[in-house]
């Protein structure tokens, strides 16, 4: 279960209880966000958030030693994309800081601010490069809308006088692009920040309107509370039942493209949102196994082979090669992986289509939605 408090967190008492840039993208495109989430109380810690810190303070230090396998593939991941960057915008031999936090300020009072993972400097050339790095599974919205990463940009374009700002995002668990960036001008920057600051008034602002949406929605802690979210659901509801009473095709035919589109991102949402709902009470479950009237437990039970070799040695010994045989079924994925250590993955799968070619055939599967994306 999570672990919740009313206390300040430790990112609060960073960020003086202000708004920082990482909540922008959600407190920006719904301006009533804030304010809800205050009133609830907040995740204390959780295990993402710490591996995250833990893979950027080793970035930071740049010593992955005190990380585990898979948070070091990671780091290094990001590390690669921060040197292509680097390389690609002209950055070699800049001065570079890592997790500084940046205030804006108004007259002596601090107003937000923006924590970076790392921002590159050219004094010489004043150009910036603003990197923000992203560890976790969610895709962040695209660099052009992105929020964080264009304010994190234009409070440093202030701040160092830089006459070009390069903002860029690297995401490992993209599909389709390790980075992406962006470039700016000062003027651009200006207007950039000129926004922000607006917007920060906003969001600070009481009865200020909610506005459902897939960003601000996602992550957001007060949605069961929230009645535009409800509201949105109930209408998705009906929608359902609606769509399941006339086979569906009656209201489909009847909205936009765009419409439609996003209708089935909406569907892929709440397919999300139950499965971490169920999680949820089946954790309940596991402290009490009485909190959930009507349901119980359960778990399967799997088998498998600890030695393969010595198992088929076993079956060979009492049943012959035949009946061996018959139990093996050919697997061209290990094929591949066995032959990729002589090689590439690449030469691998050339390798294996060109050997198998009278035996292989390929099968399409059914078609299913697969969100296209364009970065």
């Amino acid at each position: 279960m999570k672990r919740r408090t009313f206390e300040p967190t430790a990112h609060d008492l960073e960020a003086e209880g202000l708004p920082s840039a990482s909540g922008f993208d959600a407190e920006f495109r719904c301006p009533g966000r804030r304010a809800l989430c205050a009133r609830l109380p907040k995740e204390k810690d959780t295990a993402v958030a710490a591996r995250g810190q833990r893979i950027h303070d080793a970035l930071a230090a740049g010593d992955f030693s005190t990380l585990s396998d898979n948070e070091e593939q990671l780091a290094s991941r990001i590390a690669y994309g921060e040197s292509e960057i680097v390389h690609e915008y002209g950055f070699e031999g800049a001065l570079i800081e890592f997790e500084q936090r940046i205030w804006d300020s108004e007259g002596l009072e601090h107003t937000w601010s923006a924590r970076v993972d790392r921002y590159d400097w050219q004094p010489d050339k004043r150009r910036l490069l603003v990197v923000d790095d992203k560890t976790g599974w969610t895709l962040p919205p695209p660099a052009p809308v992105n929020w964080q990463v264009r304010s994190e940009g234009a409070l440093l374009a202030e701040v160092h006088d830089a006459v070009e700002v390069v903002v860029s995002l690297i995401h490992p668990h993209h599909p389709d692009s390790l980075w992406e960036a962006e470039v700016y001008t000062r003027e651009q920057c200006e207007a950039l920040l000129t926004t922000v600051r607006h917007l920060v008034k906003q969001i600070q602002l009481p009865d200020q309107r909610r506005i459902v949406g897939g960003i601000q929605c996602q992550w957001c802690p007060a949605k069961r509370i929230c009645p535009e979210f409800i509201a949105a659901e109930a209408a998705l509801d009906q929608a359902i039942e609606d769509e399941i009473a006339d086979e569906g095709f009656t209201a489909i035919i009847r909205r936009t493209s765009a419409e439609r589109g996003e209708h089935v991102r909406q569907l892929k949402a709440r397919v999300k949102n139950i499965g971490v709902i169920l999680e949820q009470y089946t954790a309940l479950m596991e402290k009490d196994e009485q909190s959930i009237a009507g349901w119980r437990l359960a778990r399967k039970l799997d088998r498998r082979v600890t030695d393969e070799g010595r198992a088929m040695e076993l079956v060979r010994g009492a049943y012959g090669a035949d009946v061996l045989y018959e139990c093996l079924r050919f697997n061209l994925v290990a094929l591949e992986t066995q032959l990729a250590k002589r090689g590439t993955k690449r030469e691998a799968k050339l390798a294996v289509e060109r050997l198998l070619a009278p035996v292989i055939e390929f099968k399409k599967s059914k078609y299913y939605l697969d969100e296209a994306r364009s970065l």
